[in-house]
Protein backbone atom coordinates (compact mmCIF):
# COMPACT_ATOMS: atom_id res chain seq x y z
CA UNK A 1 0.00 0.00 0.00
CA UNK A 2 2.75 2.47 0.95
CA UNK A 3 4.70 1.49 -2.16
CA UNK A 4 1.61 2.25 -4.32
CA UNK A 5 1.14 5.64 -2.64
CA UNK A 6 4.81 6.48 -3.10
CA UNK A 7 4.62 5.53 -6.78
CA UNK A 8 1.52 7.68 -7.24
CA UNK A 9 3.18 10.63 -5.48
CA UNK A 10 6.27 10.36 -7.71
CA UNK A 11 4.10 10.14 -10.84
CA UNK A 12 2.03 13.18 -9.83
CA UNK A 13 5.13 15.19 -8.95
CA UNK A 14 6.76 14.45 -12.28
CA UNK A 15 3.55 15.25 -14.17
CA UNK A 16 2.62 18.41 -12.29
CA UNK A 17 5.69 20.40 -13.31
CA UNK A 18 4.61 20.21 -16.95
CA UNK A 19 0.88 20.40 -16.32
CA UNK A 20 0.58 23.84 -14.73
CA UNK A 21 -0.77 26.66 -16.91
CA UNK A 22 -1.79 24.20 -19.63
CA UNK A 23 -5.57 24.17 -19.09
CA UNK A 24 -7.63 27.31 -19.75
CA UNK A 25 -11.25 27.72 -18.67
CA UNK A 26 -12.99 30.83 -19.99
CA UNK A 27 -16.60 31.71 -19.09
CA UNK A 28 -17.92 34.11 -21.74
CA UNK A 29 -20.77 36.60 -21.94
CA UNK A 30 -21.61 38.61 -25.02
CA UNK A 31 -24.11 39.73 -27.59
CA UNK A 32 -25.39 37.50 -30.39
CA UNK A 33 -26.63 38.92 -33.70
CA UNK A 34 -28.09 37.47 -36.87
CA UNK A 35 -30.07 34.46 -38.05
CA UNK A 36 -32.69 35.03 -40.76
CA UNK A 37 -35.76 33.06 -41.86
CA UNK A 38 -38.51 33.79 -44.36
CA UNK A 39 -42.10 32.57 -44.57
CA UNK A 40 -43.81 31.00 -47.59
CA UNK A 41 -44.69 34.48 -48.91
CA UNK A 42 -41.06 35.61 -48.70
CA UNK A 43 -41.42 37.84 -45.61
CA UNK A 44 -38.24 38.01 -43.53
CA UNK A 45 -38.11 37.04 -39.88
CA UNK A 46 -34.92 37.53 -37.89
CA UNK A 47 -33.85 35.95 -34.64
CA UNK A 48 -33.74 38.93 -32.28
CA UNK A 49 -30.32 40.10 -31.15
CA UNK A 50 -29.82 38.99 -27.56
CA UNK A 51 -27.42 38.12 -24.78
CA UNK A 52 -25.26 35.07 -25.44
CA UNK A 53 -23.21 33.18 -22.91
CA UNK A 54 -20.78 30.33 -23.15
CA UNK A 55 -17.59 28.65 -22.01
CA UNK A 56 -14.40 27.44 -23.62
CA UNK A 57 -12.04 24.80 -22.25
CA UNK A 58 -8.64 24.65 -23.93
CA UNK A 59 -5.11 23.37 -23.59
CA UNK A 60 -1.75 24.45 -25.02
CA UNK A 61 -0.54 23.04 -28.33
CA UNK A 62 2.71 24.37 -29.80
CA UNK A 63 1.97 28.03 -30.66
CA UNK A 64 -1.71 27.95 -29.87
CA UNK A 65 -4.60 26.37 -28.02
CA UNK A 66 -6.96 23.50 -28.74
CA UNK A 67 -10.27 22.78 -27.05
CA UNK A 68 -14.06 22.96 -26.87
CA UNK A 69 -16.46 25.90 -27.14
CA UNK A 70 -20.10 25.96 -26.02
CA UNK A 71 -22.49 28.88 -26.50
CA UNK A 72 -26.21 29.52 -25.99
CA UNK A 73 -28.41 32.42 -27.06
CA UNK A 74 -32.00 32.64 -25.79
CA UNK A 75 -34.09 34.96 -27.92
CA UNK A 76 -37.26 35.00 -30.01
CA UNK A 77 -38.37 35.22 -33.62
CA UNK A 78 -41.58 36.88 -34.86
CA UNK A 79 -43.21 35.43 -37.96
CA UNK A 80 -46.79 35.84 -39.24
CA UNK A 81 -47.56 37.86 -36.12
CA UNK A 82 -46.47 35.06 -33.79
CA UNK A 83 -43.70 35.72 -31.30
CA UNK A 84 -41.91 32.38 -30.84
CA UNK A 85 -39.21 31.69 -28.26
CA UNK A 86 -35.93 30.52 -29.79
CA UNK A 87 -32.69 29.10 -28.45
CA UNK A 88 -29.55 28.57 -30.52
CA UNK A 89 -26.81 26.39 -29.02
CA UNK A 90 -23.34 25.69 -30.42
CA UNK A 91 -20.85 22.99 -29.45
CA UNK A 92 -17.57 23.29 -31.35
CA UNK A 93 -14.10 21.84 -31.41
CA UNK A 94 -11.76 24.83 -31.83
CA UNK A 95 -8.12 25.65 -32.41
CA UNK A 96 -6.36 29.02 -32.32
CA UNK A 97 -2.91 30.45 -32.92
CA UNK A 98 -1.72 32.78 -30.15
CA UNK A 99 0.99 35.42 -30.28
CA UNK A 100 2.19 37.91 -27.70
CA UNK A 101 2.78 41.37 -29.12
CA UNK A 102 3.43 43.32 -25.91
CA UNK A 103 4.04 42.52 -22.25
CA UNK A 104 0.89 40.86 -20.85
CA UNK A 105 -0.92 41.31 -24.18
CA UNK A 106 -1.71 38.56 -26.68
CA UNK A 107 -3.77 38.17 -29.83
CA UNK A 108 -5.32 35.06 -31.31
CA UNK A 109 -7.06 33.82 -34.45
CA UNK A 110 -8.89 30.53 -34.65
CA UNK A 111 -11.27 28.20 -36.46
CA UNK A 112 -13.98 25.93 -35.08
CA UNK A 113 -16.13 23.03 -36.27
CA UNK A 114 -19.08 21.36 -34.64
CA UNK A 115 -22.85 21.36 -34.38
CA UNK A 116 -25.76 23.72 -33.83
CA UNK A 117 -29.07 23.04 -32.11
CA UNK A 118 -31.85 25.38 -33.27
CA UNK A 119 -34.76 25.13 -30.84
CA UNK A 120 -37.84 27.20 -31.71
CA UNK A 121 -41.13 27.15 -29.83
CA UNK A 122 -43.70 24.71 -31.34
CA UNK A 123 -40.97 23.11 -33.47
CA UNK A 124 -38.86 20.00 -32.97
CA UNK A 125 -35.24 20.96 -32.36
CA UNK A 126 -33.04 20.94 -35.46
CA UNK A 127 -29.42 19.71 -35.35
CA UNK A 128 -27.06 21.04 -38.02
CA UNK A 129 -23.37 21.12 -38.92
CA UNK A 130 -21.67 24.46 -38.24
CA UNK A 131 -18.31 26.17 -38.48
CA UNK A 132 -16.80 29.32 -37.08
CA UNK A 133 -14.01 31.86 -37.24
CA UNK A 134 -12.91 33.90 -34.24
CA UNK A 135 -10.31 36.42 -33.19
CA UNK A 136 -9.56 38.39 -30.08
CA UNK A 137 -7.23 39.99 -27.58
CA UNK A 138 -6.12 38.72 -24.19
CA UNK A 139 -4.67 40.71 -21.31
CA UNK A 140 -2.92 38.75 -18.53
CA UNK A 141 -3.35 40.11 -15.02
CA UNK A 142 -1.34 37.21 -13.61
CA UNK A 143 0.06 33.94 -14.96
CA UNK A 144 -3.27 32.27 -14.11
CA UNK A 145 -5.86 34.98 -14.76
CA UNK A 146 -6.64 36.98 -17.92
CA UNK A 147 -9.33 39.06 -19.61
CA UNK A 148 -10.41 38.28 -23.18
CA UNK A 149 -12.27 40.31 -25.80
CA UNK A 150 -13.50 38.23 -28.73
CA UNK A 151 -15.35 38.53 -32.04
CA UNK A 152 -16.80 35.34 -33.49
CA UNK A 153 -18.63 34.35 -36.68
CA UNK A 154 -20.75 31.19 -36.54
CA UNK A 155 -22.22 29.72 -39.72
CA UNK A 156 -24.73 26.87 -39.66
CA UNK A 157 -25.33 24.72 -42.76
CA UNK A 158 -29.12 24.64 -43.20
CA UNK A 159 -29.51 23.89 -46.97
CA UNK A 160 -32.58 26.16 -47.23
CA UNK A 161 -34.56 23.63 -45.15
CA UNK A 162 -38.10 24.46 -44.09
CA UNK A 163 -39.55 24.16 -40.59
CA UNK A 164 -43.23 23.80 -39.73
CA UNK A 165 -44.56 25.42 -36.56
CA UNK A 166 -48.25 24.45 -36.87
CA UNK A 167 -49.84 22.60 -34.00
CA UNK A 168 -52.49 21.09 -36.30
CA UNK A 169 -52.03 20.58 -40.05
CA UNK A 170 -48.26 20.78 -40.41
CA UNK A 171 -48.43 20.47 -44.19
CA UNK A 172 -49.94 23.94 -44.65
CA UNK A 173 -47.46 26.30 -46.32
CA UNK A 174 -48.86 29.19 -44.25
CA UNK A 175 -47.39 27.43 -41.23
CA UNK A 176 -43.90 27.02 -42.63
CA UNK A 177 -40.83 29.19 -42.59
CA UNK A 178 -37.55 28.66 -44.36
CA UNK A 179 -33.91 29.36 -43.74
CA UNK A 180 -33.10 32.14 -46.15
CA UNK A 181 -29.98 30.56 -47.66
CA UNK A 182 -27.75 27.51 -47.32
CA UNK A 183 -26.02 29.09 -44.30
CA UNK A 184 -27.52 30.75 -41.25
CA UNK A 185 -25.01 33.35 -40.10
CA UNK A 186 -24.61 34.67 -36.58
CA UNK A 187 -22.05 36.99 -35.02
CA UNK A 188 -20.98 37.29 -31.39
CA UNK A 189 -19.04 39.93 -29.49
CA UNK A 190 -17.84 38.33 -26.22
CA UNK A 191 -15.95 39.17 -23.05
CA UNK A 192 -14.43 36.41 -20.97
CA UNK A 193 -12.33 35.77 -17.88
CA UNK A 194 -9.71 33.07 -18.36
CA UNK A 195 -8.56 30.92 -15.45
CA UNK A 196 -5.54 28.72 -16.13
CA UNK A 197 -3.91 25.96 -14.13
Amino acid sequence: MNRNLLGLAVALASFSSGAYAEVYITPLVGYGMGGTFEDAEGNDADIDNALAYGISIETDVEKGRLGLFYSQQDSDVTINGLNLDSTVRYLHFQSAVFSEFRENWGAYFGLSLGGTQIDIQRVDAEYKFSAGVYTGLEYKFTDNFALQGQLRYLGTLVDSDSISYCEGDSSSTSCQFFFKSDWMSQFQANLGLTFSF
